[in-house]
């Protein structure tokens, strides 16, 4: 055996541990599993979590990605190197959405990323967001309501897929094909859009999450306190009745919010708006408050001397 051997395993194994840490992300999100994950507007990104975003697949397709979010000069809530998760975007004039694969029965989280950087105030973009084309998992999101401008904001969405059926909440719905629909409703104020989305599998009690802010109080939204009631009735079962569901989300029902059954269709022929040199924006231009017409300003200047020369004509004659 060589005199250097006894040094140059463990020097081996280092090495090793320091490639997987630095490749292989995933290890950091433990039982969870990444499905799915899309940076909406924007090329693929690997975010501190380990979570890999990629690129947008409606690009050249449906609605309009903008990378307005990039004019900020910090987005809050968030670490600088995912800033750019925040900073692009895709919006459109209509209902669009995604189609999400899942990988078999179990325990899901959709997390939704948003942030608005167009808006400077509440009830200027509003919309809901639906799933597998039934249940109204966000309703009436104003995200300058949340957050303000610049400032992350995501929402999550937990259910349970079991024999090719999702249930969320106290409703159920079938699952077709292995995929399930995420859409962004339009509806009558300014275009629905997101900033990008992760769907996990697994331990879903322990998501990443953002930071609070100033203005959250509990630790855990109604929809998780409502799977984690249904998850620990079950005792981790995969298998669920319709009375099993019923009964375990009649506790909880009070901390949900009301579901609509309506379905909406994805409007498939809308395609995306060509790409220029300006930037795209997610809402209407704003007026220019400065740009007044100078005459409006001259007029009463106008008005002044035209009353003065008819006076100092009097005058004179005196």
């Amino acid at each position: 055996m060589p005199p250097n051997s006894t040094l140059i395993t463990p020097i081996c194994l280092l090495y090793v541990c320091v490639l997987l840490t630095c490749f292989c992300p995933s290890v950091v999100l433990g039982n969870l599993k990444v499905i799915y994950a899309v940076n909406a507007g924007g090329q693929e990104h690997t975010d501190k979590h380990g979570i890999h975003y990629s690129a947008d697949p409606l690009h050249g397709r449906i609605g309009t990605a903008s990378d307005y979010g990039n004019h900020l000069l910090l987005i809050g809530r968030v670490p600088e190197q995912d800033e750019v998760l925040y900073r692009t975007e895709r919006y459109h004039t209509a209902t669009f959405g995604y189609t999400l694969p899942i990988d078999g029965d179990g325990e899901y989280a959709l997390i939704m990323k948003f942030c608005e950087v167009y808006f400077n105030e509440p009830n200027k973009k509003v919309f809901d967001v639906v799933l597998n084309n039934k249940h109204t998992v966000v309703r009436e999101l104003d995200i300058f309501h949340q957050v303000g401008r610049g400032t992350a904001h995501e929402e999550y969405v937990y259910f349970i897929v079991s024999n090719d059926r999702l249930y969320y909440k106290d409703e159920q719905s079938d699952i077709r094909n292995g995929v399930v629909r995420l859409d962004f409703i339009k509806g009558h104020y300014d275009n629905p859009k997101i900033n990008a989305f992760a769907l996990l599998k697994g331990d879903v009690a322990n998501i990443p999450r953002l930071p609070p802010t100033s203005d959250d109080i509990l630790p855990i939204d109604a929809d998780m306190a409502v799977f984690n009631d249904r998850v620990s009735a079950e005792g981790g079962s995969s298998e669920l009745s319709s009375d099993q569901i019923t009964d375990n989300q009649q506790r909880s029902r009070n901390a949900a919010s009301s579901i609509d059954d309506d379905i909406f269709d994805e409007d498939e022929d809308n395609e995306e708006e060509p790409s220029t040199k300006r930037r795209k924006v997610s809402g209407p231009r704003q007026p220019d408050p400065y740009s007044m017409d100078d005459s409006s300003v001259m007029l009463p200047v106008f008005i002044a001397i035209g009353a003065f020369i008819p006076l100092l004509f009097c005058l004179c004659k005196l």
